[in-house]
């Protein structure tokens, strides 16, 4: 058994990290680090692990090899790299951290250290996701020309993730994931980018309302948006190809699901199945497709299999950096409305 300890008793190590190890035969989930002594009994009482104030204490214990960061984004540079330098193994919740330097001191660490380093990009096993794939692996619509990807919601960001200087800015969050899904499409490097931020309306907030970032790759426009200040339905994906159009409404529903205790019971509506339109003989013939269904156990069943020398990594550090890269780019667009060059990604 891999014994792991979760750093960061919040949202995603709560409803998160903690749940998704417990999945998994081969790891343990050993302990949390919460600063707060009632979160921290909390988390002892619900899960039955070891209890640390600090991370330190974690680090100390020899029985410990793998170690989760939870934390807000600002720290995980930090922690990862105390965690490589004591020996441990490393998963980082998204994003990585909020520079490519950042990125760069970790990888560097791992390097050094030997040891593994992942980031929690778990949205590569998303329904949606994976429908859109096998649509386009199996050439349904041709070749995609145009992809809009959005995340687009009418609410305030919890705590911490509405400051600029702990969670980066908005594009840092959903943005990290729909960034990741984008480079991780297959369909080149992206040549060059720019980005929009629309500021928030709620006090204090100063990590954007809205967001946005097109990505030019080779012969292909790809759209990401995310927005907390939208009350407009709007599809998760759009995407016109050469001999169709492919849309899907909805959320992938496996979040829910682990939030309410039962990740086995993750279901779609009815209304969320995706569709294709394609130009026919007789007209225009519009059908169903049935939804992929990926598994979130995907991500710390491959870090399981890794670690034990069965798989090679899925997420490594080098494509999370990318991610990164991206958005640091996508920021400085923001910022100067400007037209940035790449590449990123393979």
């Amino acid at each position: 058994m891999i014994e792991t300890v979760v750093v960061g008793y919040g949202l995603a190590g709560r409803a998160f990290h903690s749940p998704l190890i417990q999945r998994q035969k081969a790891l343990r989930l050993h302990g949390i680090v919460a600063r707060d002594p009632a979160v921290r009994a909390q988390a002892v009482s619900t899960w039955g692990v070891v209890g640390y104030a600090g991370i330190e204490e974690a680090l100390a214990d020899s029985r410990v090899q793998l170690i989760v960061i939870a934390t807000p984004h600002d720290t995980h540079a930090d922690l990862a790299v105390r965690a490589l330098e004591a020996g441990k193994d490393c998963v980082v919740d998204k994003v990585m951290a909020l520079s490519a330097t950042e990125a760069d001191r970790m990888i560097a660490a791992r390097d050094a250290s030997g040891r593994m380093l992942s980031v929690f990009q778990n949205r590569r096993w998303d329904w949606d996701y994976s429908t859109l794939k096998e649509v386009l692996s199996q050439g349904l619509i041709g070749r995609p020309l145009l992809i809009e990807s959005a995340v687009c919601r009418h609410t305030p960001p919890r705590t911490w993730r509405g400051d600029t200087a702990q969670a980066g800015t908005i594009l840092h969050d959903w943005g990290a994931h729909l960034v990741d899904q984008a480079l991780q499409l297959g369909v080149g490097p992206c040549r060059r980018l720019s980005a929009w931020i629309t500021p928030a309306p709620w006090p204090g907030v100063d990590s954007g309302g809205h967001g946005r970032i097109v990505l030019e790759f080779d012969n292909l426009l790809f759209q990401v948006e995310m927005s907390r200040i939208c009350r407009l339905e709007r599809p998760r994906w759009w995407v016109v190809g050469t001999a169709g159009g492919f849309t899907k409404y909805g959320i992938d529903p496996q979040e829910d699901a682990l939030r309410a205790g039962d990740l086995d019971r993750a279901a779609e509506p009815a209304n969320f199945a995706a569709t294709i339109r394609r130009e026919t003989a007789s007209g225009v013939s519009e059908s169903p497709v049935e939804t992929q269904r990926s598994h979130w156990d995907s991500y710390y069943a491959n870090i399981a299999d890794h670690l034990e020398g069965r798989a090679p990594l899925a997420v490594t550090a080098e494509q999370a950096r990318d991610v990164v890269r991206v958005l640091d780019a996508a920021v400085r667009s923001a910022n100067e409305h400007a037209v940035i060059a790449g590449p990123w990604g393979r």
